[in-house]
């Protein structure tokens, strides 16, 4: 099998003006921290992908708070090791036993959690290693690695991948330190760990022990897409190649300038050819006359001074005019107008509000949720709506839950742990005052209860 899918992101101006598939899937020779040379997976065209992503995303206000949006309602209340004789309760309690505290609190696996519900948000797959004890009875650390910095090797001719290569791949195909650590089968990582340390035979019944230097496995926990062995291709990205990321980029630059442009001009100033005449009479002036120049520079140069700066505010200006007979038209000498500026950029509010809402559908977020509508859109839902929308996004996290919980179901039962916990992440219902409550906490477990709180 080969990789099906990658892109090419070609910039201007640091906006992506064109995103298209590459067919470009030749593995590339890489010398690793063990001496050995593997065959890698690059990750996009140019081995970039993954940083050039991660760059557009923070580059979009829209994008980014989406991201963060949903590594909130995918953390819930956070991972807990729930104790499996509470699991019938009203509220289950998480796990009492010394051991398995020390290990959830020595290994940070909040921490853990919200950073592999990262990865998965942003590349739809997710990377630790199990680290295991001296004499491999045991599990005693969970690490995560940052999929950005993930390379596969090529698959064996059984569609195998057997190694992940973890390196600082930005910018250079060949890093100076290249960690390569054994991959666990993705379907069975458990029974693949325990055939390797000679603790059960694996599905064909055979021992495959590995050496007992082999103490460091990964996991791969991804969320599958269509024809990608590799490296999955996110759904949210579709709006990076349908052109909605550059039309939000342009008319946010569009609304920029023309506020900006606007801003600079405050005041519209007339002066009648008259008063100029005037005020050289009273000087003894000739128009024309370097001396006449200078005097109408002064005299516009106090002006300016006179009308801009937040010191001059509240303060007066007079000037004289005159009615001109017989048709009664005004003729004023010094006219002073101010430009309205308070709609500069304003036709472009529907477009914006437009592309925000096709950023956030992307990326599975309800714009009302995440404030991507303007608040004085129809689409302003009410309480109930923002609830039941609150509601359905929760409901919607079972899959990535359910993906990152091969890790922790694998460390539970390879540590003999299965008879006293099992993971679950608590979620946040909201609720109506008339419940008494604004709140309630479910479980993600389907044999646990509703708990109220």
């Amino acid at each position: 099998m080969i990789e099906s899918f990658y892109f090419d992101l070609a910039k201007s101006d640091s906006t992506v003006t064109s995103i298209y598939s590459s067919l470009n899937n030749e593995p590339m020779p890489v010398k690793a921290d063990d001496g050995n040379s593997y065959d890698v997976i690059p990750w996009g065209a140019e081995n970039q992908l993954p940083y050039e992503l991660r760059e557009m995303v923070e580059k979009n206000s829209v994008l980014s708070q989406d991201k963060f949006f949903n590594l909130l309602t995918c953390y819930g209340r956070g991972l807990e090791y729930i104790d499996i004789a509470t699991r019938n309760e009203k509220k289950p309690l998480p796990t009492a036993d010394t051991d398995i505290r020390k290990f959830f609190m020595r290994n940070n696996l909040k921490r853990f959690f919200a950073e592999q519900i990262t990865d998965l948000k942003y590349y739809f797959f997710s990377v630790c290693v199990v680290i295991l004890s001296r004499d491999r009875s045991k599990i005693v650390r969970l690490v995560h690695k940052d999929a950005c910095n993930i390379r596969f090797e090529k698959a064996d001719d059984m569609g195998r991948i057997k190694h992940v290569l973890f390196a600082d791949w930005e910018a250079n195909d060949q890093p100076k330190d290249v960690e390569v650590i054994p991959l666990l089968d993705e379907y069975d990582p458990l029974g693949d760990l325990l055939a390797r340390t000679g603790k059960e035979k694996d599905v064909l019944g055979v021992f495959k022990r590995s050496p007992l230097s082999h103490t460091k496995f990964a996991i791969v926990c991804r969320i599958p897409t269509v024809g990608c062995q590799y490296y999955p291709v996110p759904y949210w990205s579709a709006t990076l190649r349908d052109g909605w990321y550059e039309i939000y980029s342009l008319l946010t630059k569009a609304k920029k300038a023309k506020l900006k442009n606007g801003n600079n001009i405050r005041y519209h100033v007339e002066i009648n050819t008259k008063f100029w005449e005037a005020r050289a009479q009273q000087n003894g002036l000739s128009p024309g006359t370097p001396d006449f120049v200078e005097m109408k520079t002064t005299y516009i140069e106090e002006l300016k001074k006179y009308l801009g700066g937040s010191d001059n505010s509240d303060k007066m200006f007079w000037s004289e005019f005159e009615t001109l007979l017989p048709t009664g038209d005004e003729q004023h000498y010094v006219k002073i107008n101010v430009v309205d500026t308070s709609k500069a950029g304003n036709e472009y509010n529907d477009d914006v509000a437009e592309a925000s809402n096709v950023l956030a559908y992307s990326d599975n977020v309800h714009p009302n949720l995440a404030g991507a509508t303007p608040g004085k859109s129809q689409m302003n839902n009410s309480g109930s709506d923002k609830r039941e929308l609150f509601t359905m996004k929760q409901a919607l996290e079972t899959l990535p839950h359910d993906m990152m919980m091969t890790v922790h179901n694998s460390v539970i039962f390879y540590n003999g742990w299965q008879d006293k916990v099992y993971p679950d992440v608590p979620m946040i219902l909201l609720t109506t005052l008339d419940k008494n409550t604004d709140a309630k906490e479910v479980s993600t477990n389907n044999n646990s209860s509703q708990n109220e709180k």
